[in-house]
């Protein structure tokens, strides 16, 4: 892997990238405000904030997609301008994002050496390009193959390959932004072993990530932005969660964790045995006003056994009951009909349309109630929406306003509120904090507050241990298809939870 080497000089012992007063506006928003700011060659640097905060306009500000409305840049002294992303790449800075930029066509060494690729009487040498990708992936320590077309992988793969093809470009300053977002427990470890590998070449790694966990796991130092200013710059070890999140957020640590005592009360949902591919004989209930925890490492079966629930795939033994009564569920439409509401971890691609508006989008479930005919009853239509923007609280200008306009906690809230109009009693939650800030965390569980209050009962799905730990009532533990314990509320600590995933 080719890099270029640190240079000597005066320099060298400064910082490798220095911001001072970065200022960024666009028309009607003031972005950035006057960032001064130093990352050190060969350290790991933390960039944390809620969704709004800043972070992104830095990014794109310091691989130039973005120009700065004011003050400078320096790199290793020097002031350079950022006139377009090739003069990021020339010195160096390059970025792994979220949303993968490849070309899902081709295949993972095509999309290694793009633009670079290897020729030979103006032929590509693909044999060769396979193998020598196939070189780099296996000495980076990713388990990703090198032949095969990259939409055929899982979105954590893809970001490994993304990864891989960064550091191939010559990387001397490389921004990761929410890298594990979906990721597997395996590939976050072995991205989290080449990070600590670049920092020993000298490559300096900004790392922006809501999951502080990692913050604190990796990070040499952590800078906190909110509402476009740098709040503080700390040494990891001079820093607490409660400390980070106080400088992100205004808010404590319980404040965020959003819990209200709500009265258990029947049964609504109950499985006996139940088996299925990917889970066997799991029995457990779920009460009106309680929210059920479902931890366990990727794979330990806990989306299988909801998506039996919810009938997506056929249970091939035991039995489920609503309500007290026995319920054939085969088909999602059967679950529905129940008063059961899956809500996907992809809320984006999965639980809303997007280019619709937020009154569109409420309604959809429920258009064959408000039409009579061909014609739809505009007051029927508008007044359903307009309760559930009101009760659940959610923050739009109308109800023509588009979803993709509107924050991650609000548009759960949309999905929520979708299903609620149907009549759901049970909502499954898959995931529903991945790669949302503290302060939207707050708005989703504010919101479970409110469903618990209105008497529904919450499958709460989460492979972060302290979201499951701090919210469930019951909280039930997944290995390899089965329930491996069982708990009350925090009455087991979170190593024994994690002992009991792991199988150690």
């Amino acid at each position: 892997m080719d890099r270029p080497a640190p240079q000597g000089g005066p320099a060298a012992s400064g910082p490798v990238l220095e911001l001072r007063g970065l200022d960024k506006r666009f028309t009607g928003t003031h972005a950035l405000k006057a960032v001064s700011l130093a990352f050190a060659r060969g350290e790991i640097h933390a960039i944390v904030g809620e969704n709004g905060a800043g972070k992104s306009t830095l990014i794109k500000l310091l691989t130039g997609v973005h120009l700065k409305s004011a003050g400078e840049i320096l790199w290793e002294g020097r002031h350079v301008e950022m006139a377009g992303p090739h003069d990021a790449l020339a010195l160096g800075i390059n970025a792994v994002h979220q949303e993968v930029v490849l070309c899902p066509h081709l295949s993972v060494a095509a999309n290694l050496f793009l633009g670079d690729e290897h020729t030979k009487f103006g032929m590509l040498e693909g044999r060769r390009m396979v193998r020598e990708a196939q070189a780099v992936l296996t000495g980076l320590g990713f388990s990703v193959p090198a032949d095969v077309v990259l939409s055929t992988l899982t979105i954590g793969q893809q970001q490994l390959v993304a990864t891989a093809r960064a550091a191939l470009r010559g990387t001397r300053f490389l921004i990761f932004d929410e890298p594990t977002a979906y990721l597997t427990r395996q590939e976050a470890a072995q991205l989290f072993a080449l990070i600590r590998r670049l920092k020993g070449e000298g490559v300096t790694i900004v790392y922006i990530s809501h999951r502080l966990e990692e913050v604190f796991e990796l990070a040499d130092r952590a800078s906190v932005l909110r509402d476009g200013q740098l709040i503080s710059t700390h040494a990891i070890g001079d820093i607490d969660e409660q400390q980070l999140i106080r400088d992100m957020s205004n808010r404590s640590i319980e404040q965020i964790y959003h819990k209200e005592s709500v009265p258990r009360g029947d049964v609504l949902l109950a499985t006996e045995a139940l088996s299925g591919k990917g889970f066997s004989e799991v029995s457990m209930a779920v009460h009106r006003g309680e929210i059920v925890g479902l931890y366990g490492l990727i794979g330990a079966g806990r989306s299988e056994f909801v998506q039996s629930v919810f009938g997506r795939h056929r249970a091939t033994a035991g039995r489920v009951l609503w309500q007290g009564k026995p319920v054939a569920i085969h088909r999602e439409t059967q679950a529905i009909a129940r008063g059961i509401a899956l809500v996907p971890e992809s809320r984006r691609d999965q639980g809303l349309c997007l280019n619709l508006g937020v009154g569109l989008n409420l309604n959809l479930t429920v258009y064959d109630r408000l039409t009579r005919g061909l014609t739809i009853n505009r007051s029927a239509e508008a007044a359903q929406a307009d309760r559930q923007i009101r009760d659940l609280r959610i923050v739009t200008p109308g109800r023509a306003t588009l979803a993709a306009s509107l924050s991650g906690g609000n548009q759960q809230k949309i999905v929520v509120g979708k299903w609620l109009n149907h009549g759901a009693e049970l909502f499954i939650f898959d995931e529903p904090t991945v790669g949302v800030d503290v302060g939207t965390k707050l708005e989703i569980y504010r919101l479970f507050a409110r469903l618990l209050q209105g008497g529904a009962g919450i499958i709460l799905i989460s492979s972060y241990l302290p979201e499951v730990y701090e919210l469930a009532d019951t909280l039930h533990v997944f290995r390899r298809g089965r329930l491996a314990a069982s708990y009350g509320f925090k009455e087991a600590s979170m190593e024994t939870i994690l002992t009991q995933a792991i199988g150690v």
